[in-house]
């Protein structure tokens, strides 16, 4: 997200400097650099408050740890799952992107000897931290104490920089390296990757992706909704990324297509096959095979400072931006999307009712007191429903599209299903008579019931 965020704003200086007629002309709709965020409202002093306790985390010598074995043997199935299904169909799993644009997004490490592939929304955020702690040969205390932007705008070395693959050197340091991939479930994967860039408050993709899917897919739309992009429904952008992969069109974007496309999981030897579904013991079984042995008493604090990190960033961001977002909508109709997404995400109930006024939004609620209301949510909550409300919101998502858009996304996300064993028709989605159940009492996407 911080990427995103430098991003935005270095596009936004030059359209300062250069469009000074243009903003005169559309000024309501351009994207322009938000004032500076109020002492309170620093994202720095935030991330210091969240994460203050990590820099004096205690050492593991007294920790307990898990089963590496049992771990092991599931690895090995994984893995072997991969090449199996690898050689009985390689043509079908090579993908729409280049090798050479796919090697250039792949890290690698030789004095750490690894090779990581980023699969966006799978926790890549976590383990560039994690990565950085490693090439500056810090003490890997709490990854979550690295800044983001700090692990993403490091300097890294890529698979494409030791090409071609089977030269002797590149050759010896793929079969002596941990090669590491971690995947996630591919409908949970396109809802979550829809949630966090079109639905809740985003300006960089609601110009670059939003304006587009509009544009092509809305027969009728008003001005503000072309030039904003920012009220793109579920079953639009369904439509666009199924598009995009069958005519391989430039708005495709690694945040939405599939696993294979991007890390080549069958031109690529990975031995560590990790999902977003295990992520905790996944974790430690790859840092463990890069020698930092992990106890369960800090991986649970990793997994509570991964909730306040998830806060964070569905927050942070959003109120630098607050001047732009709110050319496009309400800035109370932003926050209560900021607040769905925070359901969406698990994080806190979905009976939890968006707390303030309009009045109360847009002139009193600070970054800071929206994040400790959440944070006090998100501890009194049942975590154990938190957990199947992920899967609920899943599926009333999906019952906003179509059968036969249904149909041609699992042919598109097949390998993904296929490579790394998940469910291509989930009752959930599929289950025709539950399926109208969810529809009847659909409101996940409904503003007014937030």
């Amino acid at each position: 997200m911080a990427f995103w965020r430098y991003a935005r704003r270095k596009l936004t200086s030059k359209l300062v400097l250069c469009g000074t007629i243009t903003l005169l002309v559309v000024g309501v709709f351009v994207l322009s650099k938000d004032t500076e965020p109020k002492k309170e409202e620093n994202d720095h002093a935030l991330f210091l408050d969240s994460f203050a306790h990590a820099y004096y985390g205690a050492d593991d010598v007294n920790g307990t740890y898990l089963n590496m074995d049992t771990i092991k043997e599931e690895q090995a199935s994984r893995v072997q799952h991969l090449h199996t299904q690898c050689d009985s169909s390689p043509d079908k799993m090579v993908g729409l992107s280049s090798e050479s644009w796919a090697y250039g997004r792949i890290e690698i490490n030789k004095n750490s000897n690894y090779l990581y592939c980023p699969l966006l929304k799978v926790g890549s955020t976590f383990f560039r931290r994690v990565f950085y702690t490693m090439r500056e040969r810090k003490q890997l205390l709490n990854p979550y104490i690295v800044p983001i932007n700090q692990a993403l705008g490091a300097k890294r070395m890529v698979l494409e920089q030791i090409l071609p693959l089977h030269s002797q050197a590149t050759h010896a340091f793929l079969n002596g390296s941990t090669s590491i991939i971690f995947v996630r479930e591919p409908f949970s994967r396109i809802l979550s990757g829809y949630v966090d860039k079109l639905f809740a408050p985003n300006p960089y993709f609601w110009s670059q992706i939003g304006k587009h899917i509009i544009s092509k897919y809305r027969p009728v739309a008003k001005i503000r909704q072309l030039m904003c992009g920012h009220d793109v429904t579920f079953a639009e952008f369904i439509e666009y990324l199924i598009e995009g992969e069958l005519t391989n069109d430039t708005h495709r974007d690694a945040h939405f297509t599939p696993t294979y496309d991007q890390c080549k999981p069958c031109q690529i030897n990975y031995t560590v096959l990790g999902k977003m579904e295990t992520f905790q013991t996944d974790v430690a079984f790859t840092l463990a095979q890069l020698g930092y042995n992990v106890s369960q008493e800090k991986l649970k604090q990793w997994a509570k400072d991964a909730t306040h990190d998830a806060i964070l960033d569905s927050t942070v961001s959003p109120f630098s931006w607050k001047f732009t977002v709110k050319k496009c909508m309400p800035w109370h109709e932003g926050l209560k999307r900021i607040w769905r997404k925070l359901q969406i995400r698990g994080i806190i109930s979905i009976e939890e009712k968006f707390p303030w006024s309009p009045e109360i939004s847009e002139k009193s609620i600070t970054v800071r007191m929206f994040t400790e209301r959440v944070k006090k949510l998100n501890s009194q909550a049942d975590k154990s429903k938190l957990k199947k409300q992920k899967i609920d919101v899943l599926a009333q998502a999906f019952s906003t599209v179509r059968r036969e858009q249904l149909m041609k996304l699992v042919d598109i996300f097949k390998p993904d299903f296929q490579l790394f064993q998940y469910d291509m028709y989930p009752d959930y989605i599929f289950n025709e008579l539950l399926v109208s159940k969810i529809r009847k009492k659909n409101t996940i996407f409904k503003i007014d019931s937030i």
